[in-house]
């Protein structure tokens, strides 16, 4: 209750279910909290650190439960991404055989690997409990913030409504999205130098910081 008042506990909830972690709200909070307090006992026992550095290091010890959620919920989503293309392929391929939509959901929670599977088995289980297609797709979008799969729910919905062939549509959206990645992909090898000049750089000043302290405190 505490919690609800003082920070924005759904919105953590929701990062916390998107990193696929069995972590409460209360445990993260106190766990960050404990792990802080810690840093900061043992680092204010000894008498040359500074009170700059004992606080700077026990907030970076207390973010550390934090930052392995959103590492944790980074790499799923990037899995998710990386795997949907051929699912989407899959599915196309599916329905171009003549299998209804539902029956083509359900192959690709038996044959794609985790972390799609389980989220195309969730959508399949709420249909199955008399959602509606749209409502499905729209709760997958939710729990899955990626764009892909908003444009694959916004596509399904539209077929839904006017008809046609969704088949070729979602074999085009594959095709765009593996471009996408591979235009990504190298943008990054591209950036890659800099990027990592950048990071030595500012850790470069805490680094000979830290090492002053330790040599010389005075």
């Amino acid at each position: 209750m505490l919690l609800e008042r003082l920070i924005h506990v759904d919105a953590l909830k929701r990062q916390i279910a998107e990193a696929d972690m069995n972590w409460t709200v209360g445990r993260m909070v106190l766990l960050m909290m404990m792990l802080a307090m810690l840093t900061a006992s043992a680092l204010g026992a000894v008498s040359w650190t500074p009170g700059v550095i004992t606080l700077a290091a026990a907030l970076g010890v207390g973010y550390l439960p934090y930052g392995y959620m959103r590492f944790r919920r980074a790499r799923r989503l990037a899995r998710f991404s990386a795997q949907f293309p051929e699912a989407l392929d899959s599915l196309a391929r599916a329905m171009k055989a003549g299998y209804p939509l539902a029956s083509a959901m359900e192959l690709l929670a038996m044959e794609q690997p985790e972390p799609l599977a389980t989220e195309m088995r969730r959508t399949r289980d709420q249909w199955k409990l008399g959602t509606s297609w749209e409502d499905s797709l729209d709760a997958l979008a939710d729990r899955i913030p990626v764009a892909e799969v908003r444009m694959f729910a916004a596509a399904v919905k539209l077929q839904n409504r006017v008809g046609g062939k969704l088949n070729d549509v979602l074999a085009r959206m594959a095709e765009t999205m593996r471009e996408g990645a591979a235009l990504e992909g190298e943008i990054r090898s591209i950036t890659a130098h800099g990027r990592m000049t950048g990071a030595v750089l500012t850790a470069l000043p805490v680094g000979i910081c830290v090492v002053m302290f330790a040599v010389n405190p005075e």
